[in-house]
């Protein structure tokens, strides 16, 4: 690196200065008559030029050296100058070389911490947004991006998120740092909540990042929530009822009824009626509990599943008859067992085929067919397995209207909760089947044509799959 020139005034001040002391002597000597004039004269040049000699290529080693270091300060890559005065007296060049790798190591170590930091705020789940003071965005990371588009930068907040509540929020946290949680929801383009977190930087530059708002997306923990207060309201409803029934016929057989033998009959006939309405309830609600506490252990076991079906089928061989129902079972030869429990297959098997009994119509036919299968319907997607058991139950009942079909396996959701009870429904049996397939890695698939009945089939992992 090449020495640049030192400016003229420069150098004459510094030489001035430095010739000061010699000046005052020379000074002295002369008024004291000890040195003539011209002596004066051409002494003072003599150390002016000597000075002069020794200070200028002083000043451009400083020069350079000084030079050197703001460029240092800037993080520009320049060589180190060649400081040949300076290194005659305390060897600088070496050390600016020591300093210079040094700082290139420091700046190394800083690149990669600010990537590893660019990284891990762009693989963050939660939705991050950094703002400067004028509330305009900064920066983003990925989740940000994919909810709210691509080109955040330098729009404002409430362009991005037209949220009221999110917006007081964030003035509010740039004016007096003090950091707020809020929750909003977002109409478009889908109903959406959220919980953001905001925070104001305690210094920053100007233009730079003043606040960060981290968004955590809680829709599915609302809608959980709701269905939880749900199922707790209708689970209550379903037990009052049963229970207001008991209560109000055993007042009358205290009251009214005292001696009425026959009304006390009919009222005791109506009581157990409604005492086992409770038990199914109750054995239903203990199934679902146990069914979702296991939900995360999925079963190992290998179950002969058709032996299963013909098991089940027998328990309803009296029901069928009496309702003059025709069970009729279409099975192939050797049909390969599948993973599972076999009590909840069981359970599957047991309320599919109870169901198409209880709403089928009398005089009818129940086709139950077993198969091996690699073709899905088109809304069911399951990757772990590509040969499936398909187990289907096939009903001649009055049949489902369409708009019913993607919440029946909702707990206590009824088509028609009158003729649900009738016929003794809890409304939990396809919530209790969903539950179990889900556990087994399975799916249910229901089509049902108004007038002429439905179908249930369930998809279940074989053992060898």
């Amino acid at each position: 690196m090449a020495l640049k020139r030192v400016p003229l005034r420069t150098i004459i001040k510094v030489v001035g200065i430095a010739t000061l002391p010699s000046l005052v002597v020379l000074s002295l000597f002369a008024v004291n008559e000890r040195l003539s004039i011209s002596s004066f004269l051409f002494g003072y040049i003599a150390v002016w030029v000597g000075t002069w000699m020794v200070v200028v290529p002083l000043l451009m080693n400083l020069r350079a050296l000084t030079e050197y270091i703001f460029d240092l300060s800037e993080d520009k890559k320049t060589l180190v100058p060649e400081l040949n005065v300076l290194k005659t007296i305390f060897n600088i060049p070496e050390a600016l070389l020591r300093l210079r790798a040094v700082w290139d190591h420091k700046a190394m170590d800083m690149q990669m911490v600010i990537r590893e930091g660019e990284v891990i705020v762009d693989t963050l789940p939660d939705i991050l947004l950094m703002l400067n003071d004028r509330l305009h965005i900064v920066r983003t990371n990925r989740a940000a991006r994919t909810v709210f588009g691509q080109n955040l930068a330098k729009k404002k907040i409430e362009s991005v998120i037209p949220s009221r509540l999110l917006l007081d929020a964030v003035v509010a946290v740039n004016e007096d740092f003090r950091g707020r949680e809020v929750e909003f929801r977002l109409e478009e383009p889908v109903v959406r909540d959220f919980l953001a977190v905001i925070e104001r930087l305690s210094a920053s530059d100007k233009g730079g990042v003043s606040l960060v708002i981290t968004m955590n997306d809680i829709t599915e923990l609302k809608s959980v929530e709701q269905m939880r207060a749900d199922f707790v309201a209708n689970a209550s409803h379903e037990i009052r009822t049963p229970l207001a029934s008991i209560s109000g016929l055993i007042e009358t057989i205290r009251g009214p009824a005292r001696d009425d033998d026959k009304a006390i009959d009919e009222f005791l006939e109506i009581m157990a009626e409604q005492a086992e309405r409770m038990r199914q309830l109750i054995n239903d609600l203990l199934s679902l509990s146990k069914i979702e506490m296991n939900a995360h252990t999925p079963p190992i076991d290998r179950v002969d599943f058709v032996k299963v079906v013909q098991r089940e089928i027998k328990m309803f061989d009296l029901i069928a008859r009496q309702k003059k129902v025709h069970i009729v079972l279409d099975v192939p030869d050797d049909v390969p067992d599948v993973i599972g429990e076999r009590n909840e297959l069981a359970q599957v098997v047991h309320n599919l085929v109870g169901n198409a009994l209880k709403y089928g119509s009398a005089n009818s036919e129940v086709l139950i067919t077993v198969r091996v299968t690699t073709e899905l319907p088109p809304d069911i997607v399951v990757r772990s397995h590509t040969r499936m058991l398909l187990f289907s139950v096939r009903d001649e009942g009055e049949g489902i209207a369409k708009e019913h079909l993607a919440r029946l396996t909702e707990r206590f959701y009824r088509v028609d909760s009158a003729r649900t009870r009738q016929v003794g429904g809890t409304g939990l049996g396809l919530a209790i089947v969903k539950g179990i397939l889900t556990r087994h890695k399975g799916v249910i698939s229901i089509t049902s044509t108004v007038g002429k009945g439905s179908v249930f089939s369930v998809y279940v992992p074989l053992y060898d799959a």
